[in-house]
Formats: C-alpha cells, structure tokens, sequence
C-alpha cells in the first residue's frame, strides 16, 4: 500500500507514476525494473518516490493489484451493476482483465507476473480481495446474495477464495499453454460451470 504522501497528490501526477510503472514493469520484472528509470518516465525524483512508496517491490504490488482488481468504488459499482451478483461481478472483472492481454504492455507485465510470482501473487490478491469483500458485505447483504448458499463474511470469504483461484489458474493456463481468447474463456466457464453446480448429479447415490 502506498504511503499517504502518494494518495494527496493530484490525479494527474498519480496517473502519470502509476502508467510509468506499467511501462517499465512490462519490460522487466520486477528484480531487474528499475526505480530510476521510472522516476525518469513518471518526471519526479527518486527522492519523491520514496516519499510516495516504500520500496519498489511496495510499487510493484501496488501497480499490479490495482491493474487486477481496481478499486473498492469500482469493485461497488460493479455489484450495483449486477444487483449484488459477485459470480457476474468475477466474471466481468474476469473478462475486464483478459481484454487487458490485447494491450501488449499489460500483456508482457501480467505474463511477467503470473510467470515468476505466481504463489506471491495469489497472496496479494487473496489478501487485497479479502478486504474489499469485507468493506463490500454489506452491498452485498442488501441483495441478499441472489440466492446463494451464502450465510455469512466468512462463507463469503470461502466461495470468494474458490472463484478467485478459478480466475487466477485460467490466467496461468493460458499464458503457460498459449490458449487463445476464446479457448481461455471457455476454460473459465467450464470450472465456474463445476463450481457452482457442483461434481454430483442429484439423485446419482440415492
């Protein structure tokens, strides 16, 4: 998380940081990218950035994260959107970021990380995901969660943790076996299908 420093400045100057990020971190991953030429990239000092971020890996992280998930405010339109439907808000969010892969900058930065960062990167986005379900539960209680077997934040946590993984291992399936956009989205429909119809047919060991 970014210190407190980077959130007062003007949105224009944060766009500016963030999109040098993106830039540097598509080249390089993120042992060799380096600080200075992103503060080259984003016109600020090197002293500025580390007034703004702990470190680079802090950055990193923070670049990524909000690539994948976005904001809260996003994340709460989102569901509005569906009517409290997180599956259909995952699955826009799913398909959101699979369109990213057509720009090759966010192409190159999200193989670099699936590739070399896999175990850390579920990590952060279970950690991150966490936190925005919980500031989200209550817009999800006022739709009552369209019916699910959802009782409680931490059954949610559980089936958020479930259909998260499902997302993240599509994303490595397609990036380690070349997938096409359309194989990858059926990959994807085929392990919701499973997840949220379950493996037993009714009725099969009665």
């Amino acid at each position: 998380m970014p210190k407190p420093t980077y959130f007062n400045l003007s949105n224009d100057k944060k766009e500016r940081i963030f999109n040098a990020g993106v830039l540097e971190f598509s080249y390089h991953d993120r042992f060799d990218a380096s600080v200075n030429t992103i503060v080259r990239i984003a016109n600020i000092s090197k002293g500025s950035f580390y007034q703004y971020f702990e470190d680079k890996d802090e950055f990193f992280w923070f670049v990524v994260t909000e690539i994948i998930f976005g904001t809260v405010e996003t994340y709460e339109a989102l569901l509005e959107k569906h009517e409290g439907d997180f599956l259909q808000t995952e699955e826009e969010l799913f398909l959101s970021l699979l369109d990213l892969f057509d720009d090759v900058k966010y192409r190159n930065l999200l193989s670099n990380v699936f590739k070399t960062s896999y175990m850390e990167l579920k990590a952060k986005l279970t950690s991150k995901g966490s936190t925005i379900y919980f500031d989200m539960y209550d817009t999800l209680m006022k739709f009552g969660f369209k019916g699910y077997n959802i009782k409680s934040k931490e059954d949610f946590l559980i089936a958020f943790e479930m259909v998260r993984n499902v997302s993240n291992h599509t994303i490595m399936s397609m990036i380690t076996n070349d997938l096409s956009k359309n194989d990858t989205k059926d990959l994807y429909y085929r392990q919701i299908a499973y997840l949220t119809n379950g493996l037993k047919r009714r009725g099969l060991f009665a």
